[in-house]
């Protein structure tokens, strides 16, 4: 039997804990007031541990194999107290429950049927999802449809080895298995399918997710009043020394059902100061690890727009004019804007969802890993070989062989079968509590 808190380890109004194993739930009716002899119905209990009373909770015991993992399954609301928690904790622990590993409780699922390898990652994708788009994306796989779409070509493959099989054990009968089963026709119409998927799948990683904003610019031109603004809190140091900041300072910020990293720098300039000068080469590394640029500046500085323009080189940037309340842009910028009074403020986010937007692959239907395109990419080689040895009406046993290697790729795709260090390697990224 496991356990896990499968909510953040912080102060909450509610934190939830599941647990899951055969007899879990006899086992944990043990520490209840009342004991539960329903299943999948919502109970209000208090919660012991010896006999001191822990927490009042609500309690819901799911049968197998009707629960996420199959297996016998416990899930407990109680409040969310740091106190609670670790006490709630104790009482799994006294009761012989294990710590669950990262993404035990979905390997478990995916052991027992309940969902494909490919679901199972989906759900991981879609607890990372940093965007609504992204977590839309995530949510079809979660439901199934892009496996439903892989089993499907599946099983059309299957059929069609069953005619060009037939063409070899029966090649001295009257008979041509190929054309009377449209075999041809039919390998195409999977093949396009494939393609299809390909194209209107996008390709999950890091760099993805990151929506990276550097704000970068001469020393003094607000830009870290800029970046508090942005956020709404302070964060970075302010001072009208220039040099303040010496050092990348970043946070998250989540605007518009978009997240995004926002990351103040240092002010590019000569200095003699040590610390200052890693800073300024800091910054002007991190150019290549953004997404997009703010370049900041001010009345004073405006004549070094065309200069910090070169330094970008070819990374996409926003200018943007600082200090509006003291004196207007002679040039033309991007956005306008007051760090001190807010002026522009908003209009400046929303010209950098939009940037973002912009860069982002747009109209996809799945998102899928580099795995998965790797499976898919040799399938469609396999179906492309099978196709030409079929239409030269030449090597029908190696077409055949073709198709079961495409097959064997939609297999390992769903975990119909897979290399024994596969599951380690997806399960490990999972939350706790997943």
């Amino acid at each position: 039997m496991i356990f896990a808190l499968a909510t953040p380890v912080a102060r909450s109004a509610i934190a939830v804990f599941r647990a899951s194993g055969e007899g879990c739930c006899d086992v944990f009716n043990k520490a209840l007031n009342k004991p539960i002899d329903e299943y999948r119905k919502v109970f209000l209990r208090d919660v012991f541990l010896g006999d001191i009373l822990v927490d009042r909770c609500s309690v819901v015991f799911y049968s197998a194999p009707k629960s996420y993992t199959g297996e016998d399954s416990v899930e407990v609301f109680c409040h969310g107290g740091l106190s609670v928690i670790r006490s709630l904790s104790d009482v799994f622990h006294s009761l012989g429950f294990n710590d669950a590993g990262p993404g035990e409780f979905s390997k478990i699922a995916f052991e027992n049927g309940k969902l494909s390898l490919n679901e199972a990652e989906a759900v991981a994708d879609l607890i990372h999802s940093e965007d609504v788009d992204r977590g839309i994306l995530s949510s079809k796989a979660v439901a199934g449809k892009l496996s439903e779409l892989v089993v499907d070509m599946g099983k059309q493959i299957d059929e069609l080895r069953v005619f060009i099989e037939g063409s070899i054990d029966f090649s001295d009968e009257d008979y041509d298995f190929v054309v009377e089963g449209n075999v041809m026709d039919r390998l195409l119409n999977i093949k396009n399918g494939l393609v299809s998927l390909i194209d209107s799948s996008l390709v999950s990683s890091k760099k993805l997710t990151q929506n990276r904003v550097l704000l970068f610019g001469p020393p003094n031109t607000g830009k870290s009043s800029l970046f508090n603004r942005i956020l709404g809190f302070e964060r970075a140091l302010v001072s009208n020394i220039p040099g303040t900041t010496r050092d990348l300072v970043d946070s998250e910020i989540f605007y518009n059902s978009v997240n995004m990293e926002l990351v103040d720098s240092a002010g590019i300039r000569s200095t003699d100061d040590l610390v200052e000068s890693k800073g300024v080469v800091l910054s002007g590394n991190e150019i290549e690890e953004c997404d997009l640029v703010l370049l900041i500046l001010d009345h004073q500085t405006e004549g070094l727009l065309k200069e910090f323009k070169l330094k970008i080189k070819n990374k996409d940037f926003l200018s943007v004019f600082n200090k509006s309340d003291e004196l207007k842009p002679r040039e033309q910028y991007n956005c306008v804007v007051s760090a001190k009074n807010g002026h522009g403020v908003a209009a400046l986010k929303d010209l950098i969802i939009e940037r973002l937007g912009k860069n982002k692959d747009l109209g996809k239907t799945y998102l899928i890993r580099e795995r998965h395109l790797v499976l898919f990419e040799s399938a469609l080689s396999s179906i492309n070989s099978s196709i030409e040895k079929i239409s030269k009406n030449i090597n029908f046993d190696v077409a055949a062989e073709d198709l079961r290697v495409a097959r064997s790729s939609f297999d390992e795709f769903l975990g119909v079968k897979y290399p024994d260090h596969l599951l380690g390697d997806i399960f490990r990224d999972f939350c706790i509590g997943k």
